[in-house]
């Protein structure tokens, strides 16, 4: 290697040992500040349960048979012995308890296979007089059927009769995932009731496991405007301090809750989906989920495995002596799929928060789901719509290679006026865009596929981010297409064939596609590097964008083959393009069409009337 390739690698090999040693540095402070929170919270916790016994013991002799419930467990003797009814919809389990009034936890069988709120502190829809506060109602249950459950409970401080009804939702618009939810208060007092400091306990998130890629979320949407914090938004940043819960206010809120990566809790009032909402306000705080019997034991990744929980506030209440009024929630919980939350109203389509890219992301969904109602396969439906958009890009690619064979044979003359102006920088420009023009090259044909590959690159990966149809779907050798296709651990290393695969055809398809002339030899060594840098980077990603990349790919070298087998431009010899006569006014530029000043044809005018 040249001096100018020495300096590139040395520069690169200094930048990636100093980001592994700032990772290893903010790892380890991490880990120790999770550590103690974590202990704080066990001692916490250990004297509660500790002071929870010792007052029993002393109260009754009968007290003292009654357990304290032990670190990390919820409190399930909390006023009145706990009754459950469980409600079920398709494949949904909804476990409703009188601790909290509420949803306990949701089961998802089927291909989803997992249980929400599972960590949650308190039940889904639990009445809360201020957000980070535990539902302290005794509840009991009114009315059950198998379609609904009804609690009804007094808070004594604040003088209010809450009733709380859960119904499954029916007709049209239905979904299994989908409950209404109506909460009406009491005003039991003798003077006027006046509060804004009430919320719905939304529940917990947790990811499915630690090294998920995405972390849990507290979201929300206001005015219509969709929005999100994850766990790593309480550090602060890297300018920023450290913050122990979320608390916001907004103008009109619609609707908000908590999501991990493929699932989500959300509360919406019924009345302003789509409509001007009231004012409202998100809280949401983030816990630690203990691994201290599993895999995750120790691990850099089971340390900080933290949870979130959030509430949503309730309109303001006023109320006179033994008035009452009632809102209308609904309550998803459920997958992350575009096309279920769609089917509920646009504004939910939100949470999938894709981003800049979301025309393009709209564009492979419905494509996507599409293909798969037709095959029947979600690993086909990932290829077939790969090879689709090669398809109807090809026109696209192949003007690129056209521009880059052509450039290549303009090598020449380029370096001849590079070398006749060297000392004139702006004659040189002057002279390289007229001998553009002359021949007819637009360098910015050859920039366009690379701008449509990473709207397109971009817009598929948002999709496969948070696609929950994928998980725990095969294909192949795949065990689940959302997850990583490791086959093996040789040296406890993951051995993921996807991305391997991916990388090799990146390698054989820059092969086969021109360079520019202007890359000398050390941008070629880096842009070699490129492959494995992606692959690095790419290794731990879902094996559906892998898929999909190595699909491209493949046809990609397939293309690059037939336009080399078919086409004759490298026999074709270098010749100027007629230019027609240029006016005064027109001036040649970069990015100047061949052809593009026409003279304009002189048209007889008009007659003029009236004289």
């Amino acid at each position: 290697m040249d001096r100018k390739a020495w300096i590139i690698v040395t520069l690169c090999g200094a930048l990636m040992a100093l980001n592994f040693w700032y990772m290893q540095k903010e790892t380890a402070y991490k880990q120790k500040i999770a550590q103690e929170q974590l202990n704080r919270e066990k001692a916490e916790k250990a004297a509660k349960a500790q002071t929870s016994a010792t007052a029993a013991s002393t109260a009754s002799p009968s007290a003292s048979a009654v357990t304290a419930p032990a670190a990390g467990e919820k409190d399930a003797t909390k006023g009145a012995p706990e009754q459950t009814r469980e409600l079920k919809a398709g494949s949904v389990t909804y476990v409703l308890t009188t601790q909290g009034g509420g949803i306990k936890t949701a089961v998802l069988a089927a291909q989803d296979q997992v249980i929400l709120n599972q960590h949650g502190k308190d039940a889904i829809g639990a009445f809360r007089r201020e957000a980070n506060t535990a539902d302290g109602i005794v509840y009991t249950i009114v009315e059950a059927t198998d379609k609904a459950v009804t609690f009804e409970g007094t808070d004594s401080v604040a003088g209010l009769g809450v009733r709380k009804s859960y119904t499954l939702s029916s007709g049209e618009g239905a979904d299994p995932h989908l409950l209404n939810l109506t909460v009406t208060v009491t005003n039991q007092g003798n003077a006027q009731h006046v509060s804004e400091a009430n919320s719905l306990y939304a529940g917990a998130a947790a990811s499915l496991q630690p090294d998920d890629i995405l972390h849990p979320a507290v979201f929300w949407n206001d005015t219509g405007d969709a929005n999100q914090h994850d766990t790593t938004w309480f550090d602060g940043g890297m300018f920023g301090s450290a913050q122990k819960e979320f608390k916001q206010e907004f103008a009109q809120l619609r609707f908000g809750g908590v999501m991990s990566r493929f699932y989500v809790n959300m509360l919406s009032l019924k009345t302003t989906i789509g409509v001007d909402a009231p004012a409202g306000r998100m809280w949401a705080e983030r816990f630690l989920i203990p691994h201290t019997d599993d895999k995750w034991t120790g691990t850099t990744v089971g340390n900080k495995d933290y949870a979130i929980e959030g509430a949503m506030s309730l309109p303001k209440i006023d109320l006179a002596p033994g008035a009452s009024k009632s809102f209308e929630y609904e309550l998803y919980l459920g997958p992350k799929e575009y096309h279920r939350l769609s089917a509920l109203g646009d504004l939910r389509t939100g949470i999938m928060f894709y981003g800049w890219v979301k025309p393009v992301s709209l564009i492979f969904v419905n494509l996507m789901r599409w293909l798969h109602n037709a095959v029947g396969s979600w690993g086909w439906a990932i290829i077939l719509m790969t090879i689709t958009i090669r398809l109807l890009t090809w026109p696209v690619f192949a003007s690129s290679m056209k521009q880059a064979k052509r450039m290549g044979k303009l090598q020449p003359l380029m370096k001849e006026l590079q070398e006749k102006y060297k000392d004139d920088q702006q004659r040189q420009s002057q002279e390289m865009m007229k001998l553009y023009k002359d021949y007819g090259f637009n360098p910015l044909g050859c920039f366009m596929p690379m701008v449509i590959q990473i709207l397109i690159f971009s817009g598929f990966y948002k999709v496969l981010y948070v696609a929950a149809e994928l998980r725990g779907q095969s294909f192949g050798w795949v065990q689940d297409l959302s997850m990583p296709d490791t086959i093996a651990h040789p040296f406890g290393i993951p051995l993921n064939p996807l991305p391997i695969l991916m990388g090799l055809s990146t390698i054989i398809q820059m092969k086969l596609t021109p360079q520019a002339p202007s890359v000398d030899k050390t941008q070629q060594r880096m842009m070699m590097l490129m492959p494995l840098i992606f692959v690095y980077f790419c290794y731990t990603f879902a094996a559906a964008l892998a898929l999909y990349y190595t699909t491209q790919n493949i046809f990609g070298i397939f293309q690059s083959w037939a336009m080399r087998k078919f086409s004759n431009d490298d026999d074709a010899p270098l010749k100027k393009v007629e230019q027609a006569p240029a006016t005064p006014a027109s001036q040649p530029h970069l990015f100047q069409m061949p052809g593009q000043n026409k003279p304009k044809k002189n048209k007889p005018s008009p007659p003029r009337l009236g004289g």
